[in-house]
């Protein structure tokens, strides 16, 4: 017997991006100013957002002897809304600072929000009071600097569905930039992908310690950060997970600042990041995580997500269903961009970020082709899993967008304009 109803698809990826716009544009001009007048605190924390560039390494503490443990490192397949409640979830938790890394765009403010993009950052903008702390002034973001804002107020939940008003809660962002498609190659020991130049890495462990820097000179306790720049910018997964290694474990050679400041292994141990309690990596999309862990090495713990009893194996793979449908919308909506991109250059780096999203995809994955060809075998992505969000059903990098490249003058980013990502 045949199907009794008729199936419903889902609307094609122009159709759902145009409806995100609206709901972004309604969500600056209505949503944001009525909750603004209700939450005053939420209004000094836009009025106290800064630009932070550069900061200093923080002097270890005096007190005691030998240094500071450093903080418990975890990783949790999950967005970075999710990641960052369950860390305020408990009262004994209500004096803890949290805080969050947005992986932003370095050229505009909430990225692609108003466009209907998907990436980590846009979704923090449809889902808290975020996006008008990002001041026209602060950008172009710095290489090396983010922007603090406090008290951001979230007010939406994972689906976008409205809270309450007793359910909805605060939360410290820091938002900062990846590198935007970087010169890269692959290993021919491991067929992984690294970067071509060693600058490179290292403004990449900069901008992470940056990131560290403002979160402990602001006194925070907890912070959920990503696989940043992983997904539309085009960063190699185990470069980034190894450089979050040496920032946050130590080891690796260091880049001292100042004029006679001389750069040793053990100037870069110096830093264990007194204060700060416990690191969660967010990561939405299993599969990235499981990478991202991999590549990370010791010292990076899974978090205890319960007993999922017999059904453990239906879980898996309905998660791998759920990872490969995410891939394929991913990859449908870079499709678009390519075949939409004014320039070869802009095509190239579009084109290698999408090939890089077809490796991860099983040959025989569920309904991978669904009759198209092996061009046309890509969709939408939905955000950051690879960090935050940037992951399924998360606001990972992954999903970010790499418009930006076309509001300056129509050129792909110069080797030179490359900033820490996220989400991008």
């Amino acid at each position: 017997m045949g199907r009794t109803e008729p199936s419903v698809g889902r609307p094609p990826p122009a159709f759902r991006r145009d409806a995100r716009a609206k709901k972004a544009k309604a969500t600056i001009n209505k949503v944001i100013p009525s909750l603004l007048s209700a939450h005053p605190r939420a209004r000094r924390g836009i009025n106290a957002a800064e630009l932070i560039v550069a900061p200093n390494a923080q002097p270890p503490s005096k007190v005691g002897n030998g240094a500071p443990s450093p903080p418990r490192l975890v990783i949790r397949s999950c967005d970075s809304l999710i990641a960052a409640h369950s860390l305020l979830a408990s009262p004994a938790n209500t004096t803890r600072k949290v805080a969050i890394l947005n992986m932003a765009s370095p050229l505009s403010p909430g990225g692609g929000f108003v466009n209907g993009a998907t990436s980590q950052e846009e979704y923090l903008c449809m889902r808290t009071t975020l996006l008008p702390s990002l001041r026209d002034e602060f950008y172009r973001l710095p290489e090396i600097g983010c922007v603090f804002t406090p008290d951001v107020l979230v007010f939406r939940d994972a689906e976008g569905e409205d809270l309450e008003k007793k359910d909805r809660w605060f939360v410290d962002v820091l938002s900062a930039a990846m590198l935007r498609l970087p010169e890269t190659e692959v290993d021919e020991g491991t067929g992984r992908g690294r970067y071509v130049n060693q600058k490179d890495r290292e403004t990449v462990v900069n901008k992470m310690r940056t990131v560290m820097r403002v979160a402990q000179i602001k006194g925070v306790q907890k912070i959920v950060l990503g696989a940043w720049g992983c997904g539309a910018y085009g960063n190699p997964m185990g470069e980034i997970a190894r450089a979050w290694r040496r920032v946050l474990l130590g080891g690796g050679e260091g880049r001292a600042r100042g004029k006679k400041a001389k750069v040793t292994k053990s100037t870069e141990m110096l830093e264990t990041w007194e204060g700060v309690e416990e690191v969660i990596f967010a990561i939405g999309d299993s599969g990235m995580a499981g990478a991202f862990t991999s590549a990370f090495g010791d010292g990076l713990d899974w978090a205890d997500e319960g007993d999922n009893g017999d059904d453990s194996a239906d879980d898996e793979n309905n998660a791998e269903e759920v990872r490969v449908k995410e891939l394929q919308d991913r990859m449908d909506e870079l499709q678009l961009r390519i075949s939409r991109a004014p320039n070869d250059r802009m095509k190239s780096g579009l084109q290698a970020v999408l090939a890089g999203l077809k490796s991860q995809v099983p040959e025989q994955g569920p309904g991978l082709h669904r009759g198209m060809s092996a061009s046309e075998d890509i969709e939408d992505s939905e955000d950051g899993g690879v960090s935050d969000e940037d992951t399924p059903g998360e606001e990972d990098e992954d999903d970010e967008e790499v418009y930006e490249d076309e509001d300056e003058d129509d050129q792909a980013p110069r080797q030179d304009e490359l900033e820490p990502n996220t989400g991008k």
